[in-house]
């Protein structure tokens, strides 16, 4: 992939320096062209650290490096913080009795520091706050790098750049520890993220900690606002929703990536197919179940392979251990997806660490078991272990949804969207995704709100290369879409027919 201007900016912007970027905008490839600039350019012995979440985001940043990975390291927060700073320094600042090997386990909690120290040194053992919103992996870093001058002079001799990918999951003790080593340490520090996109508010994620770098002197600010997913008259659309983006408007000759198909109920489908190219992939995105479903089956009859995707049960799980439920589901439903790949998805856990593999390992032996067996009590029960285990807690309910999920196959269409050439579904349940071709209703979107807009810009955004906006006569929430979208469009002195073909 080619750079942008911005990419190469920013890919070419030395020192300190913090990218907003949002959905879309090529974070990732940018991300790795800025580490490949960085260590090609480096002419003596330090490497670099990149910082991530999940293992399985570490494993994508290295299989995209096109440069020698050796020595460098490239893993999760909490594998830094206790590979490069706990297990080789505590002894330090604590004394030699802590020259132990130590192993996670988050189901041991503490409400004290001093607790987690004591846990240390009689059980070996790394664990983790009662109260959530704290962490004691990234506080004890921070007190053992503060308090050594050896673990400060390895970091400074060792690295000469950290990058730190999704920072606005980073907690408050992530934070201060990433600022410690920026700000005290003098090591150049490279940021990425987006403050609209946090995950992790739950377990204490402190998205005004990005914000607040984006006002700190010593960084450079950079922002990537460009949809890199579709094509330039879908990107003119999606950008003409907003103000902060209107100026990115590009005009285009060809209009046939965005269409707007003028229609009854009945005949939606009939006007659209002509123009629906079978060999790629396409989506009917639909804000309710019922309509996705009804669709499907209408585009099913016109003689197109539509697969309807339902909403499985532990969709609107957001607890803590919703990750937990879904990659369960995936283990048991795929058959590619293993212990490893679940194991990658724990987030923030340390790389290499057998002990929680192997424990993973046991309980999908035994959650099989249950699964054959058909006791759904035997099932909970082991969800539940694995969960604590891991330090999350389970819900009976939720235990019950992925029970549901995983034993009605109905739902499982829904972990291979990928080998599905053609679907339908909401469009809550396309963000994350993309397709060549995608079919939405006018009558969806009000676009009255913000939240109303924000929607039709997710579901507008998940086309690369073309959109169908089916405008249904009559119909008086389609009316109050045009509406809107010409009052929107206005402010860019710009009609619907200057940027869309409109089909009647």
């Amino acid at each position: 992939m080619m750079l942008s201007q911005i990419q190469k900016e920013i890919v070419e912007t030395p020192g300190n320096l913090i990218v907003s970027a949002s959905a879309g905008t090529g974070k990732t490839h940018t991300l790795v062209a800025k580490m490949v600039h960085d260590i090609e350019h480096q002419y003596t012995h330090k490497v670099v650290a990149a910082i991530t979440f999940t293992i399985k985001a570490a494993k994508e940043i290295k299989e995209r490096l096109a440069v020698d990975t050796m020595g460098h390291f490239i893993g999760t927060n909490n594998s830094f913080a206790i590979e490069e700073i706990i297990k080789p320094f505590m002894k330090d600042v604590y004394g030699m009795a802590y020259r132990v090997g130590m192993s996670t386990d988050y189901s041991v909690k503490i409400h004290t520091f001093e607790e987690g120290i004591d846990k240390i040194k009689t059980k070996q053992i790394l664990c983790s706050y009662q109260d959530n919103k704290k962490n004691f992996i990234f506080e004890l870093a921070l007190n053992i790098l503060k308090c050594s001058k050896a673990c400060q002079l390895y970091l400074k001799a060792k690295y000469f750049k950290i990058y730190v990918d999704e920072y606005q999951d980073c907690d408050k003790d992530m934070h201060n520890l990433f600022m410690y080593i920026c700000d005290i340490l003098k090591i150049d520090t490279f940021i990425v993220g987006d403050e609209k996109q946090s995950i992790y508010m739950w377990r204490g994620a402190y998205p005004e900690a990005f914000k607040g770098i984006l006002n700190k002197v010593n960084f450079s600010k950079r922002f990537m606002v460009e949809n890199f997913r579709s094509c330039q008259q879908i990107q003119n659309y999606s950008n003409l929703l907003f103000e902060n983006t209107r100026n990115l408007y590009v005009p285009v000759d060809d209009l046939s990536s965005v269409v707007i198909v003028c229609s009854s109920e009945e005949n939606w489908v009939s006007k659209i197919t002509p123009y629906l190219d079978e060999s790629k992939k396409s989506a009917l995105l639909r804000y309710s179940n019922e309509n996705a479903k009804v669709g499907a089956n209408k585009l099913l009859d016109s003689g197109i392979e539509f697969t309807y995707i339902p909403q499985i049960p532990i969709a609107d799980i957001t607890t803590e251990a919703a990750w937990l439920y879904n990659a369960v589901a995936k283990y048991f439903i795929l058959p590619q997806y293993s212990a490893y790949d679940l194991r990658d998805e724990i987030p923030n856990e340390a790389d290499g660490n057998r002990k929680i593999l192997n424990r993973i390992k046991t309980a999908l032996t035994y959650l099989g078991k249950s699964l054959e067996e058909k006791d759904e009590l035997s099932f909970y029960e082991q969800v539940e272990e694995i969960a604590n285990y891991l330090g999350y807690q389970t819900k009976i309910d939720h235990c019950k949804q992925l029970y549901t999920t995983i034993c009605d196959e109905q739902y499982h269409a829904a972990f291979k969207i990928d080998e599905l050439k053609h679907v339908a579904m909401t469009f809550h349940s396309s963000k994350g995704l993309e397709f060549d071709q995608v079919i939405i209703f006018a009558s969806d979107y009000s676009l009255a709100t913000k939240q109303e807009i924000y929607n039709h810009y997710v579901a507008v955004t998940r086309a690369k290369s073309k959109l169908f906006i089916v405008y249904v006569h009559k119909n008086s929430y389609a009316n109050q879409f045009a509406n809107n979208i010409n009052e929107i469009l206005e402010k860019s002195s710009l009609k619907m027919k200057e940027i869309a073909t409109i089909m009647k």
